[in-house]
């Protein structure tokens, strides 16, 4: 059976594509060059369906995670209705109430319109592509659901989604099993913790549904107790469900932006969001007596709420989707039709590595197009340690690009750990703006010493889905990837991941003794992960890095050669 995905294509529009059993997948915005592409997905459609040696009519299903449209709108409508009771009873001022209103009566407007505008694109998209096959809508948060139990390898597991809206819901909580999957609780709309969080992003002069991140990394510098009153003060928490007081006010978060610190502000916004997701998945888990937890939706793209979740006393084993939002609901959207026609069961998550990938006479036609004579060492491997070693930064492309957002060492810049001071020169030499330290990639071999309890949060560190608490050996080898609160969100590395990569990170141990070196994106600011080797020499001369791995090939910068 063959089954294209499409996820939702209100943001960071992805396919996948599920052939008799091989799964591969591509984000739209690695080809269109525009970070979190919206719209319907045809270059990652058409890119998916001539790697398999496919057209359209070869495709049985096409998978989505939204209803059609007018369904949707009645969902947004049938939501405000029943909020306006509860917004009239509860607790806040007036003008809390009014400004909530108003704000929530316009969002359904111009939610309404966009659910039309995607419905009506994702229908001419595959018409125009010669799709004839059978359309089937998937709940959203279902998606979601399916994404991460179906990806997790637990038999029993209690899955917990969070986003910001989806399919009249911002969350939901569900028993999976062998025997099928229970939802036990639903959060509507407008009590969502991706809207919460959005709100403080914007006020603190980010992009919302974007740059979350970054408040997650500013919140380790700034006191919660200042404000953390006034915001848990807006949240009823109760069996297992809660409830956002006048959440769509826009006052709140602005207002706090400009009286406090954002350093503070983050850090209340930050620790009300992990106590409200804790209390939620210690309810259910007491309630069901699950110990495995399952996460998917945006919100799950936060670090640090996955590792206070991972940490509660009743957790045995956590994985989070690697690509939790939007994006991943193409891969949920999939497998959510195959759970429907049962032809599918949990099986572990093995690899991120399912994008596009060139061969050595592609890269090397890349480079003479580029006007660059390229040399091939004998052991790139052991070349790139040594430029490491010797504190040279090194962007390396090579093998499959990775699925979802987090760069795995295939599309990524590496670099000694050992500089504290990489986080401000590097993030200025990319044009970014950052508050969170690189993320440490670190072999497996040598985890427990730089870890603590890394063992049980092993699954999710393969893909930088979760921060882990630093031991004091990590803190003084590698202080680069160590944050200001002692933690750090690694790329734990086995041979049986990634033979090329590991090989590099095995000879720079064996040349410094530390197991650990920096990685981050290959990537200019706001521009999405590079995808073919022209985007990769286009970012390396852009970013005047010392070197570029390109597969076997190796280039050295300009200022490098002089």
């Amino acid at each position: 059976m063959r089954i294209l995905g499409i996820s939702s294509l209100d943001n960071d529009a992805t396919a996948a594509l599920y052939d008799h059993g091989r799964l591969t997948a591509i984000a739209e915005e690695r080809l269109t060059r525009i970070k979190l592409q919206s719209g319907f997905p045809g270059k990652a459609v058409q890119r998916l369906l001539n790697q398999a040696g496919l057209t359209a009519a070869d495709v049985d299903h096409v998978a989505y995670p939204f209803m059609p449209w007018y369904v949707e709108g009645w969902r947004i409508l049938s939501g405000f209705s029943r909020d306006l009771w509860f917004t009239g009873n509860n607790g806040c001022t007036r003008g809390e109430k009014s400004r909530h209103i108003l704000a929530y009566f316009r969002w359904q407007y111009q939610a309404i319109r966009n659910h039309r505008r995607f419905h009506l694109q994702l229908e001419q998209g595959l018409k125009e592509m010669g799709f004839t096959c059978p359309l089937q809508r998937i709940e959203h948060h279902h998606s979601h659901v399916c994404s991460a139990y179906f990806s997790s390898g637990f038999q029993d597991a209690l899955a917990l989604t969070f986003d910001w809206y989806g399919g009249g819901l911002a969350g939901s909580v569900v028993r999976c099993s062998e025997s099928g999957l229970e939802t036990l609780q639903e959060f509507t709309y407008p009590h969502s913790l991706g809207l919460f969080y959005a709100q403080v992003t914007k006020a603190l002069g980010f992009r919302a549904g974007r740059h979350e991140g970054k408040i997650v990394g500013l919140a380790a510098h700034g006191d919660p107790a200042v404000i953390y009153g006034v915001l848990a003060r807006r949240f009823a928490v109760e069996d297992g469900n809660f409830q956002y007081r006048c959440g769509m006010d826009p006052q709140l978060a602005g207002h706090l932006a400009r009286e406090y610190s954002r350093e503070d502000v983050a850090a209340a916004y930050q620790l009300v969001l992990e106590e409200i997701a804790a209390r939620i998945a210690a309810y259910w888990l007491q309630k069901t007596g699950l110990r495995k937890v399952v996460l998917a939706g945006g919100v799950a793209a936060n670090v640090k709420m996955n590792q206070r979740i991972a940490g509660l006393d009743p957790v045995d084993a956590v994985f989070i989707h690697p690509n939790m939002g939007d994006g991943g609901t193409a891969v949920g959207a999939i497998f959510a039709e195959l759970y429907r026609r049962k032809l599918i069961s949990s099986a572990a998550w093995e690899t991120c590595y399912l994008g596009p990938e060139f061969t050595e006479d592609q890269l090397k036609q890349a480079l003479q197009n580029a006007g660059i004579r390229p040399l091939r060492p004998q052991n790139i491997a052991g070349t790139i340690a040594e430029l490491l070693a010797g504190g040279k930064i090194v962007a390396r492309f090579d093998g499959a690009m990775e699925y979802g957002p987090r760069a795995l060492g295939n599309r990524s810049i590496l670099y000694p750990a050992t500089d504290p001071a990489v986080n401000t020169w590097l993030n200025q030499k990319l044009g970014r703006t950052e508050f969170m330290p690189f993320a440490p990639l670190t072999l497996i071999e040598h985890c427990d010493t730089r870890f603590t309890n890394i063992r049980r949060l092993l699954f999710p560190a393969r893909f930088m889905t979760i921060t882990c608490d630093c031991t004091e050996l990590m803190r003084r080898e590698s202080p680069a990837a160590v944050h200001v609160d002692g933690t750090a969100r690694p790329q734990i590395l086995s041979n049986a991941e990634n033979p090329g990569l590991h090989d590099i990170l095995t000879a720079y141990y064996e040349m410094t003794g530390i197991p650990t070196v920096i990685n981050t994106s290959f990537n200019m600011h706001e521009e999405p992960i590079v995808c073919t080797p022209e985007d990769a020499i286009r970012a390396f001369r852009k970013s005047k890095l010392d070197y570029l791995a390109l597969g076997p090939f190796l280039i050295a910068g300009d200022h490098e050669t002089n």
